[in-house]
Order: C-alpha cells, then sequence, then structure tokens
C-alpha cells in the first residue's frame, strides 16, 4: 500500500458545524496523520468539503435572508475555517457547486446512461424531507415515523428519472462475500445485509419541482436528486494527478448514511465500471449526556468553544477517547474536564515537567544512556510502537489512545513508586537507570503525540532535547 486516501462525509451546510461534525473530521484527521507518517504526506490524500444543492440549503438561505449564492458562500467558509482553525488537515475542500463537481457528476452519469440503468418513470412514495429521501415501511418506526427526525413522512408522487438500483441486488450480495471487510463494524454490515436481502427497489434520482440543484444532464426540467451527486464527490476531487489513490479509498461516515455509502454508491460504480472504494467505516451516534443534541434542548456544543478553552488537542484527544470508534458514544462537559485535568496538565504535562526538572537538577540536563540498557529499551519502544500502529491501522481509536495514556500511567508509576528523587540523593548510579526508562517513556509519548497531540508535539521535542541533553520545562497544559 503506497498511497491511501480518506474522506469525511460532506456536510450539509443549512447549519454550523457542531461537536458531532467535529468528531468525525477529527478521527479521519487522525488517521491521515497516522498514515501520513507511515507513507509520506505525498501518499496520503485526505478529502472534506460540504453538501450544496440541497433543500435544506434553500430553505436555510431563506430563513437567513440571503440569496442563495451569498448563503452558500459565507457558509462554506465558515466549514472551512472551522476546520483550520481546529488544525484537520484536510488536503481538499469540495464543494459540490463547483464546476469540477458538476463536470464529474455529468460524466458519471452518461456512464450510467450508457449501461441502460436511468428509465423515466412515475413514483408514489413516502417522502422524509429531513432525509430528503423516499423511505420504505420496513424503515419507518412503529407509529409510521421516520426514526431519525421522528415526523411522518409526506406522500408524493412524482414522474422522475430512476436508477435501476434492484438490478445491482446479487452484486452487492456476491460483492459482500467476496469483501466482507469492506464496510466496519461489523454490525453495520449486517444491517446493510439485511437491508439489501429485503430487497433492492429502483430509485428516484431526479426532482422535477426542484428549484435548486445540479440539472439532470438528459432532462432540463429535472435537477439530479442530492444525495445521488452528493456521492459522487469522491471523484469529483480527484484530478489526473490523484486518481492512482482511488484504488486505496476509505470512506469515514456516520451510521445514518451508510445504507447511501454501501449500497446506492457501490450499485452506481458498478453500472459506471468504477472500481470500489477499499472501505467504509461507519461511526455511531453521538449523544450529550445521554441525551441526542438538539436546539430546542440546548445541548447543542460548539467544537470552537471547546477548543478555544483548553485546546486543540485537548478536543482531539478528549472526544476520541470517550467512546470506541464505530460504536454510539456519549460525551459530557464533565468527563471531558476531568480528563483533561487528569490525563493532559495533570498526567502528560506533569509527567514532562518533573522528569526534566529532575534531569536538570540531578545531571545538568545531560541524558543518561547505559549502554547495557540501551538494546533492551530500543525492544520495548519499537514493540510498544508497532501495538500502537496495529491499532490505528485498524481503526480502533480509542484503543490506540488508552494504549498512549498507558504509557504516561506507567511512566508517572514508575516515576512515583520509586520515589527517583530521593534514590538519587543516595545513590545516584541506580537512579540513572530509572531516569532511563523514564527517557524512552517520554520519547514514546512523544512520537506518538505527532498522531494525537499535533500541537503539543513540537514542544515536547523541544523539552526532551537532543541526543545529549534534555530541554528546559515548559507548560503544557494550563490546569
Amino acid at each position: 500500500m503506497n498511497k491511501i486516501y480518506l474522506t469525511t462525509p460532506i456536510y450539509y451546510v443549512n447549519d454550523i458545524p457542531h461537536i458531532g461534525h467535529a468528531y468525525c473530521s477529527l478521527a479521519t484527521d487522525t488517521l491521515a496523520r497516522f498514515w501520513r507518517k507511515k507513507l509520506g504526506k505525498k501518499n496520503v490524500f485526505f478529502l472534506t468539503g460540504v453538501d450544496e444543492n440541497s433543500q435544506k440549503t434553500v430553505e436555510a438561505a431563506k430563513k437567513n435572508n440571503k440569496e442563495i449564492d451569498v448563503y452558500l458562500e459565507d457558509m462554506s467558509q465558515v466549514w472551512k475555517k472551522t476546520w483550520e482553525e481546529l488544525n484537520i488537515s484536510f488536503d481538499d475542500f469540495i464543494r459540490t457547486t463547483e464546476k469540477r463537481h458538476i463536470n464529474t457528476v455529468n460524466k458519471i452519469l452518461q456512464k450510467i446512461y450508457d449501461a441502460g440503468d436511468i428509465y423515466k418513470s412515475k413514483y408514489k412514495g413516502k417522502y422524509c424531507s429531513g432525509c430528503e429521501k423516499f423511505l420504505k415501511d420496513s424503515e419507518l418506526d412503529e407509529n409510521g415515523l421516520c426514526p431519525e427526525h421522528l415526523k411522518k413522512p409526506e406522500i408524493l408522487e412524482e414522474e422522475n428519472y430512476f436508477f435501476r438500483l434492484s438490478k445491482y441486488e446479487d452484486v452487492l450480495l456476491d460483492f459482500f462475500e467476496k469483501y466482507p471487510d469492506f464496510l466496519l463494524p461489523e454490525k453495520r454490515k449486517k444491517e446493510v445485509l439485511n437491508f439489501i436481502k429485503s430487497g433492492l427497489e429502483d430509485i428516484s434520482i431526479s426532482r422535477e419541482n426542484a428549484k435548486f440543484g445540479i440539472d439532470f444532464p438528459f432532462d432540463k426540467n429535472h435537477k439530479i436528486y442530492v444525495w445521488f451527486e452528493a456521492l459522487i464527490n469522491y471523484l469529483s476531487a480527484l484530478g489526473e494527478d490523484k486518481k492512482n489513490v482511488w484504488q486505496n479509498t476509505h470512506h469515514i461516515i456516520g451510521k445514518e448514511i451508510t445504507k447511501f455509502h454501501c449500497v446506492i454508491w457501490p450499485a452506481m460504480l458498478f453500472s459506471a465500471k468504477i472500481d470500489l472504494p477499499r472501505s467504509v467505516f461507519a461511526h455511531g451516534f453521538f449523544t450529550i449526556n445521554g441525551i441526542k443534541m438538539s436546539k430546542t434542548l440546548g445541548n447543542v456544543i460548539s467544537p470552537l468553544v471547546l477548543a478555544k478553552k483548553f485546546g486543540n488537542d485537548a478536543l482531539r484527544l478528549g472526544i476520541l477517547s470517550s467512546f470506541e470508534f464505530g460504536n454510539d458514544g456519549d460525551f459530557s462537559i464533565d468527563n471531558f474536564t476531568n480528563f483533561y485535568r487528569t490525563k493532559l496538565a495533570g498526567g502528560i504535562g506533569n509527567l514532562f515537567n518533573r522528569v526534566v526538572t529532575l534531569l536538570h537538577k540531578f545531571f545538568n540536563g545531560d541524558k543518561i544512556l547505559f549502554i547495557s540498557n540501551k538494546e533492551e529499551n530500543k525492544k520495548f519502544k519499537n514493540q510498544s510502537l508497532a501495538n500502537f500502529d496495529k491499532l490505528l491501522e485498524e481503526k480502533k481509536i480509542k484503543a490506540a489512545i488508552d494504549f498512549f495514556l498507558k504509557i504516561q500511567d506507567d511512566a508517572n508509576k514508575l516515576l512515583n513508586e520509586t520515589e527517583v528523587w530521593r534514590l538519587a540523593k543516595t545513590n545516584l548510579e541506580e537512579s540513572k537507570k530509572i531516569f532511563e526508562k523514564l527517557l524512552i517513556y517520554l520519547e514514546l509519548i512523544t512520537e506518538i503525540s505527532e498522531i494525537f497531540l499535533p500541537e503539543s508535539f513540537p514542544e515536547m521535542k523541544k523539552i526532551i532535547g537532543d541526543e545529549k541533553k534534555v530541554g528546559e520545562t515548559k507548560i503544557l497544559y494550563k490546569n
């Protein structure tokens, strides 16, 4: 594997980013940083962006008393600048109103049309405006409501263009059997397989009465259904110089859009005779103190507010350590604050200051490396990094963070249990062995911090110094 392509979903611009959006983007960014460290920066391509061709956009622009073009420009900049302020290192930011996207959409639809998979017909079904899709009865709750928006879908009857999704039912089942790791976690794959086995129906891919969107290339009286064209953004961002990364593409998404990415999208690609991405990873739902985020409840959290107070690194580690990536999970400000105080300020930050202060006090900052322990410590460090790499290769982000934090826990435990500051006063030579081990711990923490704590990483490098001497102490995280 020489190159890798990582994508977030493209986010609706009908509102500003909240902590749930940041969770997905920070997770993808963390994976991008990990692979850059392994493969080199030029071999990793990280895409994010915004989905603009939506009825939700039209409604939001009207609500804000703005022309649609002005609203889109303003909101796309809000999203882009938010990710920049959070130090999310995307390589490209795509907007679905861009010419490159529209051109790619037209090319892909032409291929699908040429395959005989687009036709015109009347359709009557239950449409959820929140999801912007038709729902089957099996997808509604026991009260006939959309389980995501808790609203009764409206009955729509339209003459639209359709995609022959049903044609690819067996093709998709064969694909999932051949590539069992295409969709993870496993429970998401089971849901998708059950959905496919329940029987696929052809889907409407145009809207005759839509006021905004990309023109349907075969009938200017129609607009392309937003979800159908939005998925193509992953290809729109690949110019001639980046097409070779597609073969190792990994989509990071929320579980609510799994069917789009693992049923409709693969079928579209099969139809267009384009290779499928390598994998899709669907993370779970994000709640605040056990309750779904809602403006009405006033529990929507801005990632920028938390980052301003605690720092970008704390936001990243605090969110991603809250629950295992792929599961549903909960976040609370109280737990986050406690995490910051105990694991960052009182953990990693305190450890660096104590060890380096003691090395200056007893050894004038000189690094003490015993030849007898050098190979043993090198082996310990390399094995630790190998174990860490394996976790992130499998996208087990929380497990990797737990592994990382255990290193600082072990270092602090060694520091406290040996009371090396006392030992150095009575047996300086014996204390050197402990300080050598502590320095190995600091080097490990620093190396992993390039991925998990990228803004702290340069300061950590300065603190641990060069091969001969440690640097000066510095407060990494304020209490």
